[in-house]
């Protein structure tokens, strides 16, 4: 959904592209669902899932930031943020052949960034208030997915 969500953005149909992120959202969430109703949780799908919500979450807030719309400080925080994470589950897969799975507050932070997103679009200006949330969690996120890292490795 990420390449047919940014070029909406790009065409300026903020109206389909906040459609197609609900609905890319609405089956996210689906996906998991089943996936853990059904005991089909995978090894792939530990990492894949959260990687896909990384490129589509950033990929949507660097064209809202080009199109400025949202601060740059913000996206630098997000893909500083992921990178890091992606970098320790690496770290960690290596060191101790563990694929983490999501945290809540990782999922949480997804959510915080989408939510500040998804306002941005369908207003066409940032909502401080969910930027300054979203950067919250988020660091909470990273402190938690540090402390379990630290842990696991040591």
């Amino acid at each position: 959904m990420t390449i047919p969500i940014i070029v909406a953005l790009l065409s300026h149909s903020r109206w389909l592209a906040l459609a197609l992120c609900v609905v890319a959202a609405a089956t996210d969430w689906l996906d998991g669902y089943i996936a853990r109703r059904t005991e089909t949780v995978s090894e792939w799908g530990k990492v894949l899932d959260p990687v896909a919500d990384k490129v589509l979450v950033g990929g949507v807030v660097v064209v809202l930031t080009v199109q400025g719309i949202l601060p740059p400080w913000f996206v630098t925080a997000i893909i500083l943020r992921d990178v890091v994470i992606l970098i320790g589950a690496w770290y960690a897969k290596r060191r101790s052949a563990v694929v983490l799975p999501s945290l809540m507050s990782g999922k949480l932070a997804v959510s915080a960034i989408a939510l500040a997103g998804a306002v941005s679009i369908a207003c066409g200006e940032p909502s401080h208030e969910l930027i300054i949330v979203s950067c919250c969690v988020m660091a909470v996120s990273l402190v938690q997915y540090a402390t379990r890292l630290y842990g696991l490795l040591r």
